[in-house]
């Protein structure tokens, strides 16, 4: 599409806005006339509250519905999540009238997506981030839903090599998806910040999440107590919220762990300080679709100690620095590499940048909106 051409009309589809993707939607903003729906602030979520001020160019509307909290068991993990019901989506899709529509997962919000798209003759990208291990074991009423999107949708956008794996093991074919990254803003992690905390002794093996079962927090803490008594000596920060904390708390004490220093979760312009204020960064999800906090460490210039269960680990990282954080031997070794100094050093150039992800997202959004339009020009044709 020529850049004098009228500018395209998206709609993206979000149940919520996630900090890590503000550059990403200000980049589309600035080629398209963009319109950002999201379901709105999920409570445990609190940090992330500044987001949608700090997107630039794109219309942002909270639409009509329920946010359910949820207890959801993934195996022997549980963990706390939402429940997204929103039909307010379809209501601003018909009011918008979007060129071309992206939404961001397989359930209730991408059917209305498809339903509009079929219904105006509209391209409809699904932009996918979850893998074989994270839906393993889902239930019947997501796999049915898995199973009409699969089958209705055309056009996919992955987080991944992990998440076109899983796309392909459910018959999508490979050439109907456009693999980019989950990224973050190269910018601001790049920049010289001052560290957040100042923790002794050094080094300090930092975690930044929530602090819910299915991040393995107290796996590092199991394993941390197992380095402390072999006379190894460093500090561990975790950074982060969540119902889980005074467990983990406990379960420090229980330990007899030395050194561990809990903070919450800090707005997202902190987050560079944060990274400037550990040694490395230890990652032991038990379940995440990507776990962009690896790339902004990594950007950040700190090592990054990886579960295998994060679906950037094969992506970004070599054998090194990724471990089974449910095998206690691995884990303890990896993370005495971690304490000695032994991690490979950050390698940037595994990460895509903004510019890169934006840009390929842009051709196939282009992509897509001209070939419906020609298909559409030869049907009339062929009509007449």
């Amino acid at each position: 599409m020529s850049r004098n051409s009228p500018r395209l009309r998206v709609a993206l589809l979000v149940n919520i806005i996630a900090p890590a993707k503000m550059p990403l939607f200000s980049g589309l903003a600035e080629r398209f006339d963009l319109l950002l729906l999201h379901g709105g602030m999920e409570s445990n979520r609190d940090s992330w509250s500044d987001a949608e001020q700090k997107i630039s160019g794109a219309t942002i509307k909270r639409v009509w519905g329920w946010q359910i909290p949820l207890k959801k068991m993934d195996g022997n993990i549980s963990d706390r999540r939402h429940l997204h019901i929103t039909p307010g989506f379809l209501w601003h899709l018909f009011r918008f009238r979007p060129d071309v529509i992206a939404t961001n997962e397989m359930g209730l919000r991408t059917v209305l997506a498809l339903f509009y798209g079929t219904l105006c003759r509209k391209p409809v990208w699904v932009w996918w981030g979850g893998t074989l291990h994270t839906e393993h074991q889902i239930g019947i009423v997501r796999r049915m839903l898995r199973f009409v999107v699969s089958r209705w949708a055309r056009h996919w956008f992955s987080y991944g090599e992990t998440s076109s794996e899983y796309l392909t093991s459910i018959g999508i074919p490979r050439d109907r998806i456009v693999q980019i990254q989950n990224g973050a803003d190269e910018t601001r992690f790049s920049t010289n910040a001052p560290p957040e905390f100042q923790v002794q002794p050094r080094p300090v093996l930092l975690h930044a999440g929530q602090l819910i079962p299915r991040k393995g927090v107290d796996l590092l803490l199991k394993a941390s107590a197992a380095l402390q008594k072999e006379g190894l000596e460093f500090s561990l920060l975790l950074v982060g919220s969540g119902p889980d904390k005074e467990t983990l708390e406990q379960l420090v004490r229980d330990l007899q762990l030395m050194n561990v220093h809990f903070y919450r979760s800090l707005r997202s312009d902190k987050m560079p300080g944060v990274y400037r204020s550990g040694d490395a960064l230890i990652l032991p999800t038990l379940s995440d679709v990507w776990g962009v906090v690896a790339n902004e460490a990594v950007l950040s210039g700190i090592p990054v100690l990886c579960s295998k269960y994060a679906g950037c680990a094969k992506e970004l990282f070599t054998e090194d620095s990724v471990f089974d954080p449910e095998d206690a031997g691995d884990f303890v070794a990896k993370l005495r590499n971690a304490v000695v100094g032994r991690l490979p050093k950050p390698d940037r150039s595994r990460i895509k940048t903004t510019a890169e992800i934006v840009n390929r997202m842009i051709l196939a959004i282009e992509e897509s909106s001209t070939r419906r339009q020609v298909g559409t020009v030869h049907a009339e044709q062929v009509r007449k």
